[in-house]
C-alpha cells in the first residue's frame, strides 16, 4: 500500500520544464505569430495598395496619351480635308499671269483696251459635279471706220492657240458696239470670254 502524504498542490513534476512555463511560451509564441501575421498582412496590403496606385497613375498617363493620340488623329483628318481643298483650289485656279500676257500679245495695234474685268462663278455640271467657271470682260476702242473688222480680227485670235482649249467661248454681246463718248471718231466695244469649266474634284 502506497500513501501519498504530499498535498496535490505541493506536488512537483519530475520534468525540468513546468506546465506553466509551457503555457506561457505557447501564449508568447501565439502572440508573436499573430503579430508577424498582422505585419505580413499589412505589408502585403501596403504593397498591393502601392501597386494599385502605380497602375492607376500609369492608366491615367495612358489615358491622356490615348486622348492626345485621338486628338492628333482628328486634327490630321481635319488638316487632310483642308489640304484636299487647297489641292482642288490649286488644280482649278487660272494662271492669270500667262493669260494676261497672251491677251496682250493678241491685241492688234489698232485696238486700245480700256478695261479688263475677271470674275468667277461656281456652277453645277450635268453629272452633279461643281466647277469653277472664269470669265473675262474686255472693253476697248478702235477707229470707227474699221471697227467691226478690227474687233472681229481680235475676237478670232481668242479662238486659236494659245487660247484654244482654255477659252470655251469668245463673243460680242448684244449692243457691243457704241460710239466713244470722248472721241466721236472711235467706237467702243465689249468682248466676253468664258473659259472652260474646271471641275472641283
Amino acid at each position: 500500500m502506497h500513501i501519498n502524504l504530499i498535498y496535490e498542490e505541493e506536488q512537483r513534476s519530475a520534468s525540468p520544464v513546468s506546465l506553466k512555463l509551457v503555457i506561457n511560451l505557447a501564449v508568447v509564441a501565439l502572440v508573436v505569430m499573430i503579430l508577424l501575421g498582422t505585419f505580413k498582412f499589412y505589408s502585403s496590403y501596403r504593397s498591393l495598395q502601392n501597386l494599385v496606385q502605380a497602375k492607376t497613375t500609369e492608366l491615367k498617363m495612358l489615358d491622356s496619351k490615348y486622348k492626345a493620340a485621338i486628338q492628333t488623329r482628328n486634327d490630321l483628318a481635319g488638316q487632310g480635308d483642308v489640304l484636299k481643298e487647297i489641292q482642288v483650289f490649286r488644280n482649278t485656279r487660272m494662271a492669270w499671269g500667262a493669260q494676261l500676257q497672251n491677251i496682250q500679245s493678241a491685241v492688234p495695234s489698232v485696238i486700245q483696251l480700256m478695261e479688263l474685268r475677271m470674275s468667277q462663278t461656281v456652277l453645277s455640271l450635268s453629272n452633279n459635279i461643281s466647277a469653277r467657271v472664269f470669265e473675262v470682260r474686255m472693253t476697248g476702242r478702235t477707229a470707227a471706220e474699221r471697227a467691226e473688222v478690227n474687233v472681229v480680227q481680235f475676237l478670232d485670235s481668242l479662238k486659236v492657240p494659245p487660247f484654244a482649249g482654255v477659252v470655251e467661248t469668245a463673243t460680242l454681246p448684244p449692243g457691243a458696239f457704241r460710239q466713244d463718248p470722248v472721241n466721236k471718231a472711235d467706237r467702243v466695244f465689249e468682248i466676253i470670254c468664258k473659259y472652260v469649266p474646271k471641275p472641283l474634284e
